[in-house]
């Protein structure tokens, strides 16, 4: 039986020391057929994965001072990622508690007393050293331990999470808000086309060369786009107030930024193949950590079917004097064992066991969930740039002729040439034309921040690559 127990004692340390390695969580069935060999939109290499630029540094490539400000604020000071940094401190704290659990706590004391008796009295004096240690022989706490190290490595892969997603929250801001500011100026320039048109009905109407019609259809326009004004202002307070939040900076700060375009992004993209999501996005590795962690607390619930063992010994000494502990005689020892069996608690043990189990189903959906998730956005992103470039050109040469229609059209409803219905169309036609071209370069970087986002970080071109290490040498 000893030679037993010792044995039993020597694995148990061998598998403490040794970590007793966990094996990788592998996809399941459903899993693996969700991810595809290459995008529907933009193909992925292999090599993309390792031409990624610095997850924390991807919106230096825009080249757009006021963004970097924004985003590096943003990584300061966001609550958020605050929250995400507190939850990591604890899920270590957490392990470290794990991790004492499979040691022996030991403690010292000492005392002394004096008792005291008619005319006389007895001292006494005590010094002891105890240690206790409990074995599970369905090893508990290794799960335990295991558990709590999934749960830190999934805090700080949400931590990681977390910082991607409001740094590209901030630049999605940041890129609308420019958006708003530069509609605010055609809505603006609309605003002065419409009052020339107006003024020339105006003119017309007064020397009866058109009906009232026409002068209050222009009137009408102009009023309108004055309206316009105050709802783009609107708007830009919006994303104001966002960034402010986002970055936990005051609303005037903001407000006193410089003005810009909306930022362009890097024209090239290195983009990897579906399978590499798994390994690059945080979001997805900390749900197949949460699924680890859901695991080694089902083998927790489980170890209590079996027995533990429980060892704790006391050594010390106890003396009349101060001066005498140690001394040949004072000596006092105790060593317990003891073996306790779950019985009449099977119950209860069955059922923490089937409640770990259907956490286990839980993360394994979220699981399956955050990775569909992860594959629709990558695909989405790709779509949307690939979309946005199409459009660009023909966009834009809508816009320059739209344009040159509504001045063509005013010219000749001066000279009685046209209807105002005319003018009034084709004033529309450009405002429209305007507002498509700016809308599409601000969806051409909207996509680009969504794919950052979907792939879990930056990317560089394999040509930009090789000219940064020619420029290191």
């Amino acid at each position: 039986m000893r030679k037993r127990f010792a044995l039993a004692v020597s694995l148990t340390g061998v598998c403490l020391l040794a970590g007793c390695a966990v094996q990788p969580v592998s996809l399941s069935p459903i899993q693996s057929t969700l991810i595809a060999s290459n995008w529907s939109y933009g193909e992925g290499t292999e090599a993309a994965k390792t031409l990624r630029m610095s997850p924390d540094q991807w919106w230096a490539a825009w080249n757009d001072s006021t963004l970097s400000y924004l985003v590096e604020t943003t990584l300061q000071n966001n609550t958020d990622i605050a929250q995400a940094q507190a939850n990591l401190r604890s899920a270590r704290a957490a392990l470290t508690s794990a991790t004492s659990a499979l040691f022996p706590s030991a403690t010292l004391g000492a005392d002394g007393s004096r008792n005291r008796r008619d005319n006389s009295s007895t001292d006494s004096f005590g010094a002891d050293a105890t240690a206790a240690w409990s074995f599970s022989f369905g090893g508990r706490d290794v799960s335990a331990r295991r558990a709590a190290q999934a749960d830190a490595h999934a805090s700080e892969l949400s931590l990681e999470d977390t910082k991607s997603a409001m740094t590209s929250e901030v630049a999605l801001t940041y890129v609308n808000l420019r958006l708003a500011q530069i509609r605010l100026d055609i809505a603006r320039k609309s605003v002065k086309s419409y009052e020339e048109a107006k003024n020339l009905t105006q003119w017309r109407y007064q020397a009866g060369l058109v009906s009232a019609t026409d002068y209050e259809q222009a009137n009408a326009q102009f009023e309108n786009a004055k309206a316009s004004i105050a709802s783009n202002m609107h708007n830009i307070l919006q994303y104001e107030t966002a960034l402010s939040r986002l970055t936990v900076l005051p609303l005037n700060r903001i407000q006193s930024l410089p003005a810009s375009d909306i930022p362009t992004p890097p024209s090239e993209l290195a983009v990897s193949i579906p399978a590499d999501v798994i390994s690059l996005r945080p979001d997805v590795q900390a749900a197949r950590e949460s699924v680890r962690a859901a695991m080694e607390n089902v083998r927790v619930a489980q170890a209590d079917y079996f027995p533990t063992l429980s060892l704790s010994g006391t050594i010390g000494t106890t003396a009349a004097t101060v001066g005498a502990l140690g001394a040949s005689g004072t000596g006092i020892g105790a060593l317990i064992g003891a073996l306790s069996m779950p019985f009449l608690n099977w119950g209860d043990a069955v059922a923490a066991t089937e409640s770990q189990k259907a956490e286990l189903d839980r993360a394994q959906a979220q699981f399956t969930e955050t990775l569909v998730g992860a594959l629709e956005e990558t695909e989405n992103a790709l779509s949307g740039i690939r979309t946005s470039a199409a459009k660009k050109l023909s966009l834009k040469v809508a816009s320059e002729s739209s344009e040159l229609a509504a001045q063509l059209a005013l010219q000749q409803y001066s000279s009685g040439l046209e209807d105002y219905q005319t003018v009034l169309t084709t004033q529309r036609s450009w405002l429209t034309a305007q507002d498509n071209e700016v809308s599409n370069k601000a969806d051409w970087a909207i996509a680009h921040i969504d794919l950052y986002r979907a792939l879990g970080g930056g990317w560089v071109p394999e040509n930009k690559l090789q000219e940064m290490g020619n420029g290191d040498e």
